[in-house]
């Protein structure tokens, strides 16, 4: 399993994660409340339904530039960022995304698989405290 090298990375994973999820799902919320308000008559609803729409779109920006910097720490391809490269043949899917299947597997199982090369990486810092042997050691 591979690991990610700075705090900062496991940082972008995560956000650009939940961005990604929260622009999939503000979309449906709003058109659910564009409906309702039509058939409610209510112009609350109305115009929190467009606010929504509106906060929808202006996300795509921040989402996309976070997203960017999400490399596997193998391929170095951009696993959130819209790519359209050829999956790995065992890539699997997540409702037919597999960029929705990352980000979710990021945010509950803190690992993902690189839809790309197929390669597991851990969102945790490397264990960097290893014992090192010195053959050149004095042994006293």
């Amino acid at each position: 399993m591979h690991h990610l090298r700075s705090l900062s990375a496991i940082v972008h994973f995560r956000l650009s994660a939940l961005m990604w999820i929260i622009n999939c799902l503000l979309p449906l919320v709003a058109v659910g409340l564009l409906i309702e308000s039509m058939l409610a008559d209510s112009a609350h609803s109305a115009l929190l339904g467009s606010g929504l729409l509106t906060l929808s779109l202006v996300m795509v920006i921040p989402q996309w530039a976070a997203s960017s910097h999400t490399g596997c720490p193998l391929c170095w391809t951009p696993v959130l960022a819209p790519k359209r490269c050829s999956k790995h043949r065992n890539a699997k899917t997540l409702m037919g995304s597999h960029r929705l299947r990352v980000a979710v597997a990021i945010l509950c199982k803190n690992q993902f698989r690189c839809p790309y090369c197929n390669e597991s990486t851990a969102l945790e810092l490397p264990n960097t405290h290893h014992r090192t042997t010195n053959r050149w050691a004095r042994l006293d």
